[in-house]
């Protein structure tokens, strides 16, 4: 499991951050060496141990895609390609 954790530290002070999100990226199991599928979560703000979305990532190419990109599309599956629409205004 993969969890990327997303906080806000006001003026770089860890004493006084906040939780802003959480992505969990789980392997379901049913991929192969070469195919990764997960199951995605993302968690409400400040409540990392909720579920704000789902959503499922299959034919993940792990041999030639690094953690990044497998956190983008994670990202994609859940929220859909409005991320990359609205962003270009």
């Amino acid at each position: 499991m993969i969890r990327v954790t997303i906080e806000m530290l006001p003026l770089g002070n860890e004493s006084r951050k906040r939780h802003l999100g959480t992505v969990t990226i789980a392997n379901d199991g049913t991929g192969t060496r070469g195919l990764g599928n997960y199951k995605v979560r993302l968690s409400r703000r400040g409540k990392p141990d909720s579920t704000w979305r789902t959503a499922c990532l299959t034919g993940f190419r792990r041999l030639s895609r690094g953690p990044y990109e497998l956190l983008l599309l994670a990202l994609v599956a859940a929220l859909g390609d409005r991320i990359f629409i609205n962003n270009r205004k």
